[in-house]
């Protein structure tokens, strides 16, 4: 059975900017999409009406839920049926679902499941070619922040992605951490081993979040994947700082993973 992308809608343009995204990734990772919401104070009719309406317009397979009367995060978590299964979805939204997904909801989300997020910010376009593009993959060198790699490893080949993995030195460092070179040079390795080409770029920046995302708008990247955990830099907490500044900066959308403690 196909995995599912699942994006919510809150009947904003600004949660309906995650459908191309979610439309390109479809093919490529062999995914159904499935549109929700969670719409407060409107007919179960009215909003099977609104997700049909935007069904219709999608080329790829689709379903549609209705979850009403019921907390964003809570609605979206509990759609989702598989590890594999991945939510695709926009920042912000004037009410529901896509309200505020920098703060609460986000937060909220990503405490609650162990799948893969992907975020449009509000730097993001949803009109760039993902397929056959860059993917840029964060490391710190901690083991929770490589637990990104098999995700990135599964949509670098079904979207043909080329994969740069990034690490974050600051200014003045002798040489780039032992710890962060060996982790870079094992992942390189790792995605070799797959059959995907991969380099290591290891850049220098006061500010992890800024470097992340001048390189990603540089390469230009189609997407940028990290964990929302690590023990220093890179993905610190759950949308923490870093998570948080590079989700609202970067251009492309950018795929989270949650990491447990």
């Amino acid at each position: 059975m196909p995995n599912t992308l699942l994006v919510p809608l809150d009947g904003s343009d600004l949660s309906e900017s995650a459908l191309p995204v979610a439309e390109q990734l479809s093919a490529g990772l062999d995914s159904q999409i499935m549109l929700l919401t969670s719409g407060w104070g409107s007919t179960v009719a009215d909003l099977e009406g609104y997700l049909a309406f935007n069904a219709a317009m999608l080329g790829a397979p689709c379903s549609t839920v209705v979850i009403p009367d019921t907390f964003p995060a809570t609605a979206i978590a509990d759609a989702v049926r598989s590890p594999e299964d991945t939510v695709v979805m926009a920042t912000h939204g004037r009410s529901g679902i896509g309200r505020a997904l920098l703060g609460s909801v986000a937060e909220d989300l990503l405490r609650r499941t162990d799948t893969t997020v992907v975020l449009l910010g509000p730097s993001a376009t949803n009109d760039t070619p993902i397929v056959g593009g860059s993917l840029i993959v964060t490391l710190d060198g901690s083991a929770r922040s490589a637990r990104i790699l098999p995700v990135a490893v599964r949509w670098a080949k079904g979207l043909e992605l080329r994969v740069v993995v990034v690490t974050v030195s600051p200014p003045g460092a002798d040489d780039p951490a032992e710890e962060l070179q060996r982790a870079a040079g094992a992942s390189v390795g790792f995605f070799r081993s797959e059959g995907i080409d991969a380099t290591h770029e290891s850049l220098i920046g006061t500010t992890a979040a800024e470097t992340i995302i001048a390189f990603a708008q540089q390469v230009p990247a189609s997407l940028i994947a990290m964990c929302t955990h690590g023990r220093t830099g890179l993905g610190r907490t759950a949308l923490g700082s870093t998570t948080i500044k590079v989700v609202h900066g970067a251009s492309c959308p950018v795929a989270v993973v949650r990491t447990s403690d």
